[in-house]
């Protein structure tokens, strides 16, 4: 609700021509998933806790805001797409922040529904189109933790059961993932067999790189450290 309630604000001053941050905000750039967590978290429970007394009063408004949130969305007008919408994380748009939507919408209902059912799977169809979702730069950084001790460049290859790859490669607090070119690289690269499913939930931290390993839920082919360098780039969101 917190953050529906924040898109919405965003939206509506973008839309007036306003993509700077309201009083009590942080500057877009300065703001990342861990830095800014907990106080969303501390916000959300608040909320439910104090405006909302019973579950009933909470889920209509929730769902209201959800529909709004669409309306907005499914109204903005073709040329304004692009135009500069605020966001801690740093430069945004209304289309940067329909994915972002995306991308809370998909891991978040993971989040609730694996906690009722371990069984429960996110959806192939929804994990794979998160992949234009991590390739967004100033998405992406938003879950990105730069190891400050990270000398060389690292690169990752995660490849996927339909023959699609993308590539993370990092270096000097940088952080840039794209399609996996196809031509062959003549360094040495990490390469990772995973599914899309998976590979949300562990960019997102929802899983454990190194735990999934041992698990055999994903096989790993060259520098097998490089999966320590992952675990300290994403360590939730």
């Amino acid at each position: 609700m917190a953050i529906d309630g924040f898109f919405l604000n965003s939206l509506s001053r973008a839309i007036e021509g306003d993509g700077n941050p309201t009083e009590g905000m942080p500057n877009p750039g300065t703001g990342n998933a861990r830095s800014m967590g907990d106080g969303i978290a501390s916000r959300a429970i608040q909320i439910s806790e104090t405006a909302f007394p019973k579950l009933e009063q909470l889920l209509d408004t929730l769902s209201n805001m959800e529909w709004d949130l669409i309306n907005v969305f499914q109204n903005i007008a073709l040329d304004n797409w692009h135009i500069p919408a605020y966001h801690p994380a740093g430069k945004s748009s209304p289309y940067l922040l329909l994915k972002m939507k995306l991308l809370e919408l998909v891991v978040h209902s993971w989040d609730i529904f694996s906690s009722l059912n371990p069984s429960y799977k996110m959806q192939n169809t929804e994990a794979k189109i998160l992949c234009e979702v991590w390739k967004e730069p100033d998405i992406s950084n938003w879950l990105y933790t730069p190891d400050l001790e990270q000398i060389d460049p690292t690169t990752i290859d995660f490849c996927f059961d339909d023959s699609e790859a993308l590539r993370i490669q990092t270096w000097r607090g940088s952080l840039h993932i794209f399609d996996r070119p196809t031509e062959k690289s003549t360094e040495t690269i990490t390469t990772v067999e995973t599914t899309y499913q998976d590979f949300a939930l562990l960019i997102t931290a929802r899983k454990n790189i190194h735990e999934a390993y041992e698990g055999n839920l994903i096989s790993v082919a060259g520098d097998k450290a490089s999966l320590d360098s992952f675990h300290k780039w994403f360590r939730g969101s």
